[in-house]
């Protein structure tokens, strides 16, 4: 599935469209189930939904009767909608990282996981990824309401002092700036957390604590890796919903094309059929997006081990032996050297690895190391020093000496004739 060292970005997307290919229908199906229906009820909930109320409360501001509590009740169900419903899918985008991540971790080890056999890998581990969501939700509240806290007190105190218009706009794109600054540093530092659970079984808070130690000293990495993969996916997703954003026009032109239609005679079940058909596609496309993502979430994580605590070694233990039996149970970290960069992503070999170039010095029996004379060969074989060559690559046999000449000075060597070969004493 993946090499056993460091792993670059072309082994992280390489392993993540591996596991699609691999177990594509066990994955979209969870897939389907935890974002796609959520997507689709969300979508039609954003396109009908909220005309709906919109004709309801124009109606209700014309007749002029309990219009207030009207205004209020739509205004109340136009937020639940536009919030509720796109957050509900996202927390199951979210909750879809948890599988995505065990299939990946069964594949790494060689094994093909069920539908069902993933959800009994995550036994006992379900609930601490909700909590996790929960734990999120609480942390954005708590965001928003400092940050609406800071923009009242700088703009109430801007105002105060009667500050030009250019100020407040400088004030609040430095407010957008930093307040997208710590969300994203939040979100990259805590993004190994539900792989962590899925595949260490840690608990909610010690598994946001291995994220943040996992990220440490690799955040740019970590951010630039997710950026160009989100990027490349939600390019894909947008051209894929052109159809839907087609659909939806065609149809609101069909059906009312000069916006004067109330709701009764407005677009009614053909609509609705129209947008779903024009929102599968984009669905499909986003499900799949979804995966993989959760997947090359789950490679950098197993990447970041592999660097920190020498999980590839335990993988190969594991793959060898059997022990350990959980190779991706919690584990220390462990120091080990850093590994060297190549262009093709592969390990370096160290200097004393390296062939020397040989020279003869002219003694019987004796070469010349790295050029060095007086010294007796030491040239590696398959790169282990100290070892004597094999002559011809047979092991077990003795250096033969150059020039004819044996171990002992004064030897002779016998000599066999080659093809086109005269003797060293110049007879025929």
């Amino acid at each position: 599935m993946i090499p056993l060292r460091p792993l670059g970005l072309g082994d992280v997307l390489a392993g993540a469209f591996t596991v699609f290919r691999r177990n594509a229908r066990v994955l979209l199906l969870w897939s389907v189930l935890l974002s796609g229906v959520l997507g689709l009820l969300s979508t039609l909930a954003s396109t009908f939904g909220q005309r709906a109320l919109q004709s309801r409360m124009f109606s209700a501001l014309d007749g002029g009767s309990g219009a207030d509590s009207v205004l209020a009740g739509t205004l109340t169900l136009t937020a639940l909608i536009s919030v509720v419903l796109p957050f509900l899918a996202y927390l199951g985008r979210g909750f879809l990282v948890a599988p995505v991540a065990a299939d990946t971790g069964q594949r790494v080890l060689g094994r093909r996981a069920t539908f069902r056999g993933l959800w009994a890998l995550l036994a006992g581990r379900r609930w601490s990824v909700v909590a996790w969501m929960l734990v999120q939700v609480g942390a954005g509240v708590v965001i928003a309401i400092v940050a609406g806290l800071v923009f009242f007190g700088v703009f109430a105190a801007m105002g105060a002092a009667d500050s030009g218009t250019g100020w407040f706009v400088l004030a609040l794109v430095l407010f957008v700036l930093g307040l997208v600054v710590v969300v994203v540093w939040l979100s990259t530092r805590f993004v190994f957390t539900v792989p962590t659970i899925a595949l260490e079984g840690r608990p909610v808070f010690a598994a946001a604590a291995q994220s943040w130690r996992l990220t440490r000293g690799a955040f740019w990495r970590t951010f630039g890796i997710l950026l160009l993969v989100q990027v490349m996916f939600g390019f894909a997703a947008s051209i894929a919903s052109i159809p839907l954003t087609v659909g939806s026009v065609f149809v609101a032109g069909t059906f009312d094309p000069l916006g004067q239609t109330d709701s009764a005679s407005g677009a009614g079940a053909g609509a609705v059929v129209a947008v779903v058909v024009g929102s599968l596609l984009a669905i499909a496309v986003q499900c799949i997006t979804d995966v993989l993502s959760a997947s090359v979430v789950t490679f950098l994580t197993i990447d970041r081990r592999i660097r920190t605590e020498a999980l590839d070694q335990r993988i190969a233990s594991h793959l060898d032996s059997g022990r350990p039996t959980d190779p991706f149970a919690p584990s220390e970290p462990v120091a080990r050297p850093p590994w060297p960069q190549q262009p093709w992503g592969g390990q370096q070999w160290q200097a004393q690895q390296q062939w020397p170039q040989q020279q003869w010095n002219g003694q019987g029996g004796q070469q010349s190391w790295n050029g060095q004379p007086g010294q007796p060969q030491q040239q590696p074989w398959y790169g282990q020093p100290g070892q004597q060559q094999p002559w011809n690559g047979r092991p077990g046999q003795p250096q033969q000496p150059w020039n004819g000449q044996s171990g002992q000075p004064g030897q002779q060597q016998p000599w066999q004739q080659g093809s086109g070969q005269a003797p060293p004493d110049g007879t025929a």
